[in-house]
């Protein structure tokens, strides 16, 4: 019974041996979905907010900038950037209503062709609300 327990064991060290060291490959999200210059609109009750997101890829890197389009802020650099194809989150710090004190905004989108939907929200103030995302240009 040893025997058998120990040919069983010797013949999954075999098969399992050459696969854990190697990491799982991961194919790259294809960034050519999120880059380019986007319009932003934000649903908070009866006020539409309107952004304009351009969004980079530099070797590999994403980056990018957000401006207000009633000039509240202007190209604020974005940051904690994720995106694997199908959800694109993102960070920003910049003045917010309602009294212009300056606050992180998080967005959190899923991707589609040209579009993308999802939430935005400042956890200073507590206040999520639907935000969508069209594409402009590439």
């Amino acid at each position: 019974m040893k025997k058998t327990i120990s040919l069983l064991v010797l013949g999954l060290a075999v098969l399992v041996g050459p696969f854990s060291g190697l990491p799982l490959a991961q194919e790259k999200p294809d960034n050519s979905k999120i880059v380019g210059t986007w319009k932003v609109e934000i649903f908070a009750g009866e006020t539409t907010y309107i952004l304009s997101l351009v969004v980079i890829a530099d070797q590999d890197q994403l980056a990018g900038k957000v401006s207000e389009s009633m000039g509240m802020f202007a190209d604020v650099a974005i940051s904690d950037i994720f995106y694997d194809g199908v959800s694109f989150r993102f960070s920003f710090v910049s003045p917010t209503p309602p009294d212009g004190i300056s606050r992180k905004v998080n967005l959190d989108f899923k991707v589609a062709e040209d579009s993308m939907a999802g939430l935005v929200s400042v956890p200073d103030l507590g206040v999520t609300a639907d935000a969508r995302a069209t594409r402009e240009r590439r």
